[in-house]
């Protein structure tokens, strides 16, 4: 597909949305396309007017509210990005989206883009040790459960989700450091660090934090460093260079720092 889509996620009102409007008003030469993805049966709702031309004022091709259910969403995008594609072969797509493990892996997105608030806490964006070992424990434990906690396969509310798999004895002490010794093993103690909220995180090109958002605390500090330490493992283990940023998103006047602009601008041309 000739198509460049970037993804934008992160938790409810972080700034996601100041953020796209300073990249449609100092980047994109040609307008993006933009959708909203909104799960079905939240309480946000859909701006008035929300049309799929709208004014020039909204500095976008075209903009769409869709609304998805995670056991459809699979299909749901990649159909109303062909519909874009039909259109426009070699356009740009921005998605914004809150943090929903089912939308990281629903579309091979060219771009990520995670938002987050300044934090005021390290239990905001990491688990307590001791609750990231149960986690890493019982998804080890069960496929369903792996999938679900990392990837958003299956929705652990639906009728039909799978049966858990049958018992099996422990690992060992030696079984599980071995296995978290292996790429696949780190990679998932890593993702297990973070609380579900900020696992897009770990696979974002650029991560923002919004200075204009949040409370900053004794622990605000600590907990970006440890952040920072997360993006330098990530480097290790997979070959990722996700980049932290910080900058104060403004809705008013769409500007950016320039560093940040640098970092965004690669993704705000038109796709080939």
């Amino acid at each position: 597909m000739g198509l460049s889509v970037t993804f934008v996620s992160g938790p409810r009102r972080s700034g996601k949305s100041a953020l796209i409007q300073a990249m449609t008003h100092r980047l994109w030469k040609k307008p993006p396309h933009y959708f909203r993805l909104v799960k079905a049966g939240s309480d946000k709702v859909a701006p008035k007017p929300c049309t799929d031309k709208p004014s020039e004022k909204c500095a976008v091709a075209s903009a769409r509210w869709l609304d998805y259910d995670p056991e459809h969403v699979f299909a749901i995008l990649p159909e109303a990005l062909a519909a874009i594609h039909r259109r426009d072969r070699y356009g740009s797509v921005v998605i914004e989206a809150d943090a929903d493990p089912n939308l990281r892996c629903a579309y091979p997105y060219d771009h990520r883009v995670f938002v987050m608030p300044l934090p005021s806490s390290i239990c905001e964006v990491f688990r307590e040790t001791d609750r990231a070992a149960q986690e890493l424990r019982r998804v080890l434990d069960d496929t369903a459960a792996f999938a679900s906690e990392i990837f958003g396969l299956f929705d652990r509310d639906a009728e039909d989700a799978p049966e858990p798999s049958e018992d099996r004895p422990d690992m060992t002490k030696t079984q599980m450091r071995g296995f978290l010794y292996s790429p696949l093993g780190d990679e998932l103690a890593t993702r297990i660090q973070l609380q579900q909220p900020y696992h897009g995180l770990v696979e974002s090109d650029v991560i923002v934090v919004n200075t204009r958002v949040g409370e900053r605390s004794l622990e605000t500090e600590e907990c970006l460093r440890r952040v920072v330490r997360l993006l330098a493992r990530i480097r290790g283990v997979s070959g990722r260079h996700g980049e932290l940023f910080m900058s104060e998103l403004c809705d008013q006047d769409g500007s950016i720092d320039r560093p940040l602009l640098k970092a965004l601008k690669p993704m705000c041309i038109g796709g080939k």
